[in-house]
């Protein structure tokens, strides 16, 4: 069976081939943090920022900042910090990652978190391939045939479909397996056999929210309510509202008056954003977007919609009962209304990933974080960091996950007492 490589090299390959170098490559791991690595790391962010192709893309720039040096050297420091002094963190081996479709960068964080770990890795990517997929492939290619053998014996990307055979038999010799993706698809990736001792992680579907205090977002000047709408629109429209961290529900906090005055204002500007940034819904998503609000109206407790535009439209909700499960996704919105932040652990739910917010002391929501004790929400952050990838995703800490913890236990003293004769001191 052959299979297409697009990293370190694009060529076709014999499965069998793949195999037997993934197998004679099995010792060629990084140390934790390999300086190597991190040049290559940082000449990578450096090419993305400068290429005339990848400036194109939002994602690829958020993805360069994510690489440069200074966050890389952070990312070392709390590395560092994992361990302790009868704990040493080694790197597992090798990485296989089935990254998903629809987010076009997460191959990339995927892949960066565990080589710095020291991992060797194999990405699979789909056939549908976009052009940010297509230009990091290029950019890293190049980036790597200026780096050394173990850097380039290091990472494989492989591209296929849902052939069962290339999983099998790529799976039968990973140490972790990565698997990103809706649930149907996760269960039939987990139905394939890993070796014994393989660690799994998967990221499945989830959905995430917003929540803004009605009365600080009419309290704060122009200024910062326009970044505010600026920064709810990157957090919404990049990938078109398909990423799982991309809010789909929007939840004001307040009494009706002064909620019902902020959500009037707050859609405006953004819908003045989407004018300034140019972003235009395609036929297509408009009419999805229509048939959906047609169908949430049936089926959902909607008490009230608008349409601002072919490329934003919101839909006020009387109660939550499940209303962003399922999503159409490119500008439409949820709406509703809590009086108290406390209501929320009432409408949590596991699938629940990222909450947005403004307006909210620390101390408010560490204490949502609390009442809800692990039945939802993995990530609280302001808006604006909806998208921004990090170590700590779906509940992991990646870092930790994805090395391998060896533990060192003291070893007493011995002294010698006549007759070379030793005894243990605890």
């Amino acid at each position: 069976m052959k299979i297409q490589q697009l990293v370190p090299a694009v060529e076709v390959l014999e499965l069998d081939a793949l195999i037997a170098g993934l197998r004679r490559s099995s010792s060629h791991t990084l140390s934790p943090f390999d300086p190597e690595l991190l040049e290559f790391c940082t000449a990578f962010s450096h090419m993305l920022f400068q290429n005339q192709d990848a400036k194109r893309f939002a994602e690829l720039q958020a993805l360069a900042f994510w690489m440069r040096r200074s966050a890389l050297f952070r990312l070392r420091e709390e590395f560092e910090k994992l361990q302790t002094a009868d704990t040493c963190l080694v790197p597992r081996g090798l990485v296989f990652h089935i990254p998903p479709a629809n987010v076009d960068t997460i191959f990339i964080y995927s892949w960066l978190v565990s080589a710095l770990v020291g991992n060797r890795n194999v990405l699979r990517i789909s056939h549908h391939v976009s052009e940010p997929t297509r230009i990091l492939c290029r950019l890293f290619n190049d980036s790597l045939g200026k780096a050394g053998a173990a850097l380039r014996n290091n990472t494989i990307v492989v591209q296929y479909g849902h052939e069962e055979e290339i999983t099998r038999a790529i799976s039968a010799l990973a140490d972790v397996r990565v698997i990103w993706g809706g649930d149907a698809s996760i269960s039939s990736i987990r139905s394939i056999p890993v070796p014994p001792h393989c660690k799994e992680l998967t990221f499945a579907d989830r959905c995430s929210f917003s929540l803004i205090r009605a009365s600080k977002f009419l309290q704060v000047n122009e200024a910062t309510r326009t970044q505010l709408a600026s920064n709810f629109y990157s957090d919404t429209y990049w990938f078109d509202q398909r990423a799982c961290s991309s809010p789909r529900l929007l939840i004001w906090l307040g009494n009706q008056e002064e909620c019902a005055q902020a959500g009037e204002l707050f859609f405006a500007m953004l819908q003045h954003e989407l004018q300034r940034r140019g972003y235009v819904s395609d036929t297509s998503q408009s009419v999805n977007k229509l048939t959906y609000l047609a169908q949430s109206i049936l089926d959902r407790p909607v008490i009230a919609a608008r349409r601002l535009s072919n490329e934003l439209m919101v839909a006020d909700l009387g109660s939550l009962q499940e209303p962003r499960r399922e999503h159409c996704g490119g500008g439409f919105l949820f709406q509703f209304r809590i009086e108290r932040i406390e209501e929320l652990a009432d409408h949590v739910a596991r699938r629940d990933q990222t909450m947005t917010c403004f307006g909210f002391e620390p101390s408010e929501l560490r204490g949502l974080v609390r009442l809800l004790n692990g039945r939802g929400i993995d990530r609280v952050v302001p808006i604006g960091n909806a998208l921004t990838f990090q170590r700590f995703w779906d509940g992991y800490d990646l870092l930790a996950e994805l090395a391998r913890h060896v533990y060192l236990e003291p070893q007493p003293e011995m002294r010698t007492v006549g007759l070379g004769v030793s005894v243990c001191e605890n």
